[in-house]
């Protein structure tokens, strides 16, 4: 009987490559606040071990704040793997779920720093399902 091991994922971080942040006054807690996280990911030509997941997150309040970052979180495979079914998993599920809690982080430290404009805001944890689109090279993204 042979017995095969699955491959490794190597977590190397985030990158946050674009942060905007504006605001027309003080938050004070009464309205609501709009999150919108898109994760998407990359995989380069010229590896097939590497891939990055981009995560765009918009966090908004209207009339108060405005907030959009993009991360990349950068991820390999210690291997080639012989089942594609379970690589999507790692990819589509696994691997933003690593990254998340990353870009979090950051959301909340940024919105400390703010003072009193904002507030800490603390995202609420995520579920990652489903396949992620695809970016290309032609998509411009490094």
């Amino acid at each position: 009987m042979e017995v095969s091991h699955q491959p490794k994922l190597r977590f190397h971080g985030v990158d946050f490559i674009n942060i905007k942040f504006s605001t027309e006054r003080q938050y004070d807690g009464s309205s609501s606040i709009d999150l919108k996280i898109e994760p998407k990911v990359f995989y380069p030509e010229d590896s097939n071990l590497i891939f990055k997941i981009f995560m765009d997150v918009s966090v908004q309040c209207e009339g108060f704040f405005y907030l959009n970052l993009v991360g990349i979180g950068i991820f390999e495979f210690d291997k080639e793997f012989k089942d594609d079914k379970l690589k999507k998993t790692f990819v589509n599920a696994n691997a933003p779920a690593i990254m998340f809690p990353y870009v979090r982080s950051f959301v909340t430290t940024l919105t400390t720093n703010l003072g009193n404009v904002t507030g800490p805001l603390v995202i609420p944890t995520q579920f990652f399902q489903g396949d992620l689109p695809e970016i290309s090279v032609d998509d411009d993204v490094e």
